[in-house]
């Protein structure tokens, strides 16, 4: 069983994407990552074995969440499960032309950090505009890297 869950929120696929290619890069690299969407996500994926997590959600509006991703901080938030002792690392997809930019990874790193307790173990990663361009392939493969060597 992998030891780090990646949960997603993507509306147009591009955070589904960058998901993907951090847990191919991490398994190259030894590492497995389970993936799962934020609306197939619950209170019991945070309260399990595993021992790192992975946020990661779109940037709509003005630095908001994407929906599903709402909605699963909904979902949870009666329980607040507890991260402590738990690594924590988190992304986001946003547009640079926006006054917040990626501003859901500041509500992402509210909520499982400094509310739940988890750990946070790597800068976030803030992708801005298409995944797919050179200088964000660099990007995300460089944080991946890096942070394939701090989960277990």
């Amino acid at each position: 069983m992998a030891k780090t869950l990646l949960i997603f929120g993507s509306l147009t696929g591009n955070t589904e994407n960058v998901a993907y290619k951090i847990q191919e890069i991490c398994k190259a690299k030894g590492k497995e990552i389970e993936v799962k969407n934020a609306l197939d996500a619950d209170a019991s994926d945070l309260t399990g074995e595993y021992s790192s997590f992975i946020f990661a959600s779109s940037t709509w509006d003005d630095g908001q969440l994407q929906s599903d991703f709402n909605d699963f901080i909904e979902r949870i938030a009666e329980s607040k499960p507890s991260l402590a002792e738990k690594k924590v690392a988190i992304f986001a997809c946003g547009d640079s032309n926006y006054v917040n930019f990626c501003g859901s990874a500041s509500i992402l790193e509210r909520v499982f950090v400094n509310e739940m307790g988890g750990k946070k173990i790597a800068e976030i990663l803030r992708v801005n505009g298409y995944p797919e361009t050179e200088e964000n392939q660099t990007l995300i493969q460089g944080w991946a890297e890096k942070l394939a060597d701090l989960i277990d």
